[in-house]
């Protein structure tokens, strides 16, 4: 290889180097951005929840998300979400609080992130009408960035047990 060649490879080399550092930073800097912005959209889903606002709690979906509860009942697009909360917060979640505990968010790409977040439920009214106690539970997310906006695209909501009534 002549004197020539062999810069011009090291200086290619350099700038894929030098680019690929750069991308990286800039993905780290906008992870930091975004992960602010996807708490923003687990305490806003959880304020809405708090506030039994079937409308507001849907309007964190994106059109076509995936709602798995509990029991393990699929609801399907952003308007079937706010209908399945509106008896909920009529009845068993009337007097609901949650609290919540983001574990993790892991970018999957620039705009796909999975979230897990602790949440505890207190004040449900079982099905014969008597109070349920403290549960602990735990949210899968998968979000998306929509025109610069974090959604949920897909919840995965799994109860952990029940918690001790606080002393």
């Amino acid at each position: 290889m002549t004197k020539t060649r062999a810069q011009l490879a090291v200086a290619i080399v350099t700038m894929i180097l030098l680019s690929v550092g750069l991308l990286g930073s800039r993905h780290a800097l906008a992870s930091g951005d975004d992960s602010a912005a996807i708490r923003h959209v687990v305490n806003g889903f959880t304020a809405d929840f708090n506030r039994h606002d079937s409308h507001a709690v849907s309007t964190w979906f994106t059109e076509d998300a995936d709602f798995i509860n509990v029991q393990q009942a699929i609801t399907q697009g952003r308007k079937k979400i706010e209908d399945h909360f509106v008896p909920l917060f009529s009845g068993r979640l009337k007097d609901a609080h949650r609290t919540v505990s983001v574990k993790s968010i892991r970018f999957i790409t620039p705009d796909v992130a999975v979230a897990d977040i602790d949440y505890e439920l207190a004040g449900a009214i079982n099905v014969n009408g008597t109070a349920d106690p403290m549960r602990k539970g735990l949210y899968d997310w998968v979000l998306v960035k929509q025109n610069g906006k974090w959604l949920v695209s897909a919840f995965h909501e799994s109860e952990l047990g029940t918690a001790a009534p606080a002393k």
